[in-house]
Protein backbone atom coordinates (compact mmCIF):
# COMPACT_ATOMS: atom_id res chain seq x y z
CA UNK A 1 0.00 0.00 0.00
CA UNK A 2 2.89 2.45 0.79
CA UNK A 3 4.67 1.53 -2.33
CA UNK A 4 1.09 2.54 -4.38
CA UNK A 5 1.12 5.85 -2.92
CA UNK A 6 4.24 6.27 -3.61
CA UNK A 7 4.06 5.46 -7.18
CA UNK A 8 1.22 7.33 -7.23
CA UNK A 9 2.80 10.40 -5.88
CA UNK A 10 6.13 10.14 -8.52
CA UNK A 11 3.42 9.71 -11.26
CA UNK A 12 1.36 12.80 -9.83
CA UNK A 13 5.02 15.24 -10.03
CA UNK A 14 5.81 13.75 -13.29
CA UNK A 15 2.62 15.01 -14.83
CA UNK A 16 2.92 18.33 -12.87
CA UNK A 17 5.77 19.35 -14.58
CA UNK A 18 4.84 18.20 -18.43
CA UNK A 19 2.07 20.21 -17.89
CA UNK A 20 3.89 22.96 -16.95
CA UNK A 21 6.54 22.42 -19.54
CA UNK A 22 3.26 22.66 -22.01
CA UNK A 23 2.23 26.03 -20.97
CA UNK A 24 5.75 27.09 -21.18
CA UNK A 25 5.84 26.47 -25.07
CA UNK A 26 6.99 28.85 -27.49
CA UNK A 27 4.07 27.20 -30.19
CA UNK A 28 1.36 28.62 -27.51
CA UNK A 29 -0.07 31.99 -29.55
CA UNK A 30 -0.63 34.45 -27.85
CA UNK A 31 -2.87 37.72 -27.77
CA UNK A 32 -1.08 40.30 -29.49
CA UNK A 33 -0.29 43.80 -28.19
CA UNK A 34 -2.44 45.78 -30.10
CA UNK A 35 -1.92 50.16 -29.93
CA UNK A 36 -5.25 51.54 -30.66
CA UNK A 37 -5.25 54.24 -33.85
CA UNK A 38 -6.85 57.66 -33.12
CA UNK A 39 -7.55 59.23 -36.58
CA UNK A 40 -8.00 62.57 -36.81
CA UNK A 41 -10.23 64.71 -38.94
CA UNK A 42 -9.55 68.44 -39.32
CA UNK A 43 -11.70 70.68 -41.05
CA UNK A 44 -10.96 74.08 -42.73
CA UNK A 45 -12.27 77.24 -41.22
CA UNK A 46 -12.86 79.91 -44.18
CA UNK A 47 -11.56 82.81 -44.09
CA UNK A 48 -13.94 85.49 -43.79
CA UNK A 49 -13.76 88.92 -44.26
CA UNK A 50 -14.00 91.11 -40.86
CA UNK A 51 -16.79 93.06 -40.79
CA UNK A 52 -16.22 97.22 -40.73
CA UNK A 53 -16.29 98.52 -37.31
CA UNK A 54 -19.07 100.83 -36.94
CA UNK A 55 -18.57 104.57 -35.78
CA UNK A 56 -21.14 107.33 -37.02
CA UNK A 57 -20.99 108.63 -40.88
CA UNK A 58 -22.02 112.10 -40.26
CA UNK A 59 -24.71 111.65 -43.04
CA UNK A 60 -28.07 112.85 -42.26
CA UNK A 61 -31.53 111.08 -44.05
CA UNK A 62 -34.75 113.04 -43.23
CA UNK A 63 -38.02 110.77 -42.92
CA UNK A 64 -40.58 113.65 -42.67
CA UNK A 65 -43.63 113.04 -40.51
CA UNK A 66 -47.55 113.52 -41.05
CA UNK A 67 -50.21 112.30 -38.59
CA UNK A 68 -52.57 111.44 -41.51
CA UNK A 69 -50.17 110.44 -44.04
CA UNK A 70 -47.32 108.54 -41.79
CA UNK A 71 -43.99 108.25 -42.49
CA UNK A 72 -42.34 110.00 -45.64
CA UNK A 73 -40.90 107.73 -47.19
CA UNK A 74 -42.23 104.49 -45.43
CA UNK A 75 -39.25 102.72 -46.10
CA UNK A 76 -35.93 103.38 -46.20
CA UNK A 77 -32.63 101.85 -46.21
CA UNK A 78 -29.37 103.45 -44.83
CA UNK A 79 -25.70 102.39 -43.56
CA UNK A 80 -24.67 101.69 -40.11
CA UNK A 81 -23.64 104.88 -38.68
CA UNK A 82 -25.84 107.14 -41.06
CA UNK A 83 -28.36 109.36 -39.02
CA UNK A 84 -31.80 109.50 -39.39
CA UNK A 85 -33.95 112.58 -38.49
CA UNK A 86 -37.82 112.58 -38.12
CA UNK A 87 -39.19 115.87 -38.91
CA UNK A 88 -42.57 116.72 -37.67
CA UNK A 89 -44.13 118.66 -41.39
CA UNK A 90 -47.92 118.22 -39.57
CA UNK A 91 -49.56 121.38 -37.62
CA UNK A 92 -50.78 118.95 -34.98
CA UNK A 93 -47.87 117.18 -32.49
CA UNK A 94 -47.03 113.94 -32.98
CA UNK A 95 -46.02 111.15 -30.83
CA UNK A 96 -43.21 109.09 -32.34
CA UNK A 97 -42.56 105.89 -31.00
CA UNK A 98 -39.77 102.97 -31.58
CA UNK A 99 -41.48 99.44 -31.77
CA UNK A 100 -38.22 98.08 -31.15
CA UNK A 101 -37.45 100.19 -27.90
CA UNK A 102 -34.56 102.13 -29.27
CA UNK A 103 -35.88 104.91 -27.70
CA UNK A 104 -38.28 106.59 -25.48
CA UNK A 105 -41.33 107.69 -27.05
CA UNK A 106 -40.57 111.09 -28.73
CA UNK A 107 -43.53 114.07 -28.75
CA UNK A 108 -42.69 116.11 -31.34
CA UNK A 109 -44.36 119.62 -32.11
CA UNK A 110 -44.57 121.15 -35.69
CA UNK A 111 -41.17 121.33 -37.34
CA UNK A 112 -39.43 119.62 -34.51
CA UNK A 113 -37.19 117.04 -35.07
CA UNK A 114 -35.64 113.62 -33.64
CA UNK A 115 -32.31 112.33 -34.71
CA UNK A 116 -31.01 108.77 -33.89
CA UNK A 117 -27.43 107.45 -35.10
CA UNK A 118 -28.06 103.68 -36.33
CA UNK A 119 -25.25 101.90 -35.14
CA UNK A 120 -26.27 98.46 -35.06
CA UNK A 121 -27.47 96.63 -38.78
CA UNK A 122 -31.05 95.63 -38.84
CA UNK A 123 -34.97 96.00 -39.56
CA UNK A 124 -36.43 98.24 -37.31
CA UNK A 125 -40.18 99.81 -37.18
CA UNK A 126 -41.61 102.92 -36.24
CA UNK A 127 -45.35 104.14 -35.46
CA UNK A 128 -46.97 107.38 -34.68
CA UNK A 129 -49.51 106.89 -31.66
CA UNK A 130 -53.34 106.88 -32.69
CA UNK A 131 -51.86 105.89 -36.43
CA UNK A 132 -52.09 102.43 -38.19
CA UNK A 133 -49.18 103.37 -40.14
CA UNK A 134 -45.68 102.22 -39.77
CA UNK A 135 -42.66 103.50 -41.28
CA UNK A 136 -39.02 101.03 -42.02
CA UNK A 137 -35.63 101.73 -41.55
CA UNK A 138 -33.36 98.98 -42.94
CA UNK A 139 -29.92 99.13 -41.69
CA UNK A 140 -27.06 97.90 -43.72
CA UNK A 141 -23.46 97.32 -43.13
CA UNK A 142 -21.68 99.92 -44.86
CA UNK A 143 -19.66 98.61 -47.85
CA UNK A 144 -16.40 97.85 -47.57
CA UNK A 145 -13.31 99.56 -48.26
CA UNK A 146 -11.17 97.93 -50.77
CA UNK A 147 -7.43 99.57 -51.26
CA UNK A 148 -7.42 101.56 -54.61
CA UNK A 149 -5.68 99.21 -57.28
CA UNK A 150 -2.50 101.40 -58.60
CA UNK A 151 -3.10 102.77 -61.70
CA UNK A 152 -0.02 102.05 -64.18
CA UNK A 153 0.26 104.58 -66.80
CA UNK A 154 -0.12 103.19 -70.25
CA UNK A 155 3.20 103.05 -72.40
CA UNK A 156 1.48 104.42 -75.26
CA UNK A 157 -0.16 108.18 -76.02
CA UNK A 158 -3.78 107.07 -76.01
CA UNK A 159 -4.83 108.13 -79.80
CA UNK A 160 -5.79 111.81 -80.37
CA UNK A 161 -4.86 112.51 -77.24
CA UNK A 162 -3.12 115.37 -78.23
CA UNK A 163 -3.50 118.05 -80.73
CA UNK A 164 -0.15 119.75 -81.89
CA UNK A 165 0.52 122.64 -83.89
CA UNK A 166 4.30 123.25 -84.92
CA UNK A 167 4.77 126.08 -87.41
CA UNK A 168 7.52 128.25 -88.42
CA UNK A 169 8.95 131.18 -90.79
CA UNK A 170 10.36 129.76 -93.90
CA UNK A 171 14.43 129.36 -93.13
CA UNK A 172 16.75 132.53 -94.37
CA UNK A 173 19.81 131.05 -96.29
CA UNK A 174 23.24 132.39 -94.80
CA UNK A 175 25.65 129.78 -96.10
CA UNK A 176 28.71 131.38 -97.82
CA UNK A 177 31.33 129.09 -99.10
CA UNK A 178 31.38 125.62 -97.20
CA UNK A 179 29.63 127.66 -93.80
CA UNK A 180 25.49 126.17 -94.35
CA UNK A 181 23.82 128.48 -92.00
CA UNK A 182 20.15 128.92 -91.79
CA UNK A 183 17.92 131.70 -90.08
CA UNK A 184 14.96 130.72 -87.74
CA UNK A 185 13.34 133.74 -87.22
CA UNK A 186 9.84 132.89 -85.79
CA UNK A 187 8.28 129.87 -84.84
CA UNK A 188 4.86 128.98 -82.74
CA UNK A 189 3.61 126.29 -80.69
CA UNK A 190 0.02 124.90 -79.60
CA UNK A 191 -0.33 122.00 -77.77
CA UNK A 192 -4.18 121.44 -76.84
CA UNK A 193 -5.36 118.38 -74.42
CA UNK A 194 -8.33 116.07 -75.81
CA UNK A 195 -8.77 113.60 -73.28
CA UNK A 196 -9.19 113.51 -69.43
CA UNK A 197 -5.61 112.50 -68.88
CA UNK A 198 -3.66 114.65 -67.16
CA UNK A 199 -0.51 115.57 -68.84
CA UNK A 200 3.55 116.85 -67.43
CA UNK A 201 4.92 117.89 -70.76
CA UNK A 202 8.27 119.05 -71.66
CA UNK A 203 8.62 120.64 -75.27
CA UNK A 204 11.80 120.67 -76.80
CA UNK A 205 12.76 123.01 -80.04
CA UNK A 206 15.48 120.52 -81.80
CA UNK A 207 17.34 121.66 -84.86
CA UNK A 208 19.16 117.85 -85.38
CA UNK A 209 20.75 117.38 -81.77
CA UNK A 210 20.89 120.88 -81.05
CA UNK A 211 18.20 122.12 -78.37
CA UNK A 212 17.23 125.24 -79.35
CA UNK A 213 14.60 125.93 -76.14
CA UNK A 214 12.62 124.39 -73.48
CA UNK A 215 9.29 124.88 -72.00
CA UNK A 216 7.96 122.87 -69.42
CA UNK A 217 4.07 122.84 -69.01
CA UNK A 218 1.21 120.98 -67.34
CA UNK A 219 -2.31 119.72 -68.99
CA UNK A 220 -4.47 118.83 -66.43
CA UNK A 221 -7.76 119.04 -67.76
CA UNK A 222 -9.51 118.43 -71.01
CA UNK A 223 -9.38 121.08 -73.37
CA UNK A 224 -6.48 123.14 -71.90
CA UNK A 225 -3.50 124.06 -73.91
CA UNK A 226 -0.35 125.90 -73.93
CA UNK A 227 0.85 127.70 -76.93
CA UNK A 228 4.29 129.81 -76.82
CA UNK A 229 6.58 131.25 -79.45
CA UNK A 230 10.39 131.39 -79.53
CA UNK A 231 12.43 133.68 -77.05
CA UNK A 232 15.28 134.77 -79.43
CA UNK A 233 16.27 134.36 -83.41
CA UNK A 234 18.39 131.53 -84.24
CA UNK A 235 21.34 130.66 -86.84
CA UNK A 236 20.87 126.63 -87.94
CA UNK A 237 23.25 124.75 -90.19
CA UNK A 238 20.36 122.92 -91.48
CA UNK A 239 16.66 122.76 -92.52
CA UNK A 240 15.67 119.85 -90.15
CA UNK A 241 13.49 121.83 -87.29
CA UNK A 242 11.76 119.51 -85.14
CA UNK A 243 9.46 119.83 -81.68
CA UNK A 244 9.60 116.84 -79.58
CA UNK A 245 7.09 116.89 -76.47
CA UNK A 246 8.77 114.40 -73.62
CA UNK A 247 5.44 113.55 -71.74
CA UNK A 248 5.87 112.22 -68.38
CA UNK A 249 4.74 108.38 -68.23
CA UNK A 250 4.92 107.72 -71.99
CA UNK A 251 7.52 107.38 -74.74
CA UNK A 252 8.60 110.82 -76.32
CA UNK A 253 6.61 111.96 -79.73
CA UNK A 254 8.19 114.61 -82.00
CA UNK A 255 6.72 116.55 -84.94
CA UNK A 256 8.13 118.07 -87.91
CA UNK A 257 8.02 121.95 -87.99
CA UNK A 258 6.18 123.07 -90.97
CA UNK A 259 6.95 126.17 -93.39
CA UNK A 260 4.03 129.00 -93.05
CA UNK A 261 4.05 132.41 -94.26
CA UNK A 262 1.46 133.85 -91.10
CA UNK A 263 1.84 132.30 -87.79
CA UNK A 264 -1.17 134.13 -86.61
Amino acid sequence: MVRFKSILFITVIWLAVLLSGCVGDKNVTEPANTTPVIIVTATATPLMTPLPEITPTGTEIQVKLNGARGFIPNIQTINAGDEIVWDNFDPITVTLISNDGLFESKLLAYYQQYRYVFLKPGKFTFSIENNNLTGTIIVEYPPIQRPTPSVTTPSELPPNALFVTARMEKLSNWSTGNEIKYGLDAFKVNVLNQVTIPFTIKAQILSGDQVLEEKTFTLATQDSQVEFTNEKKYFVNNTNVTLRLVITGYPPIEYKFVESGNLN
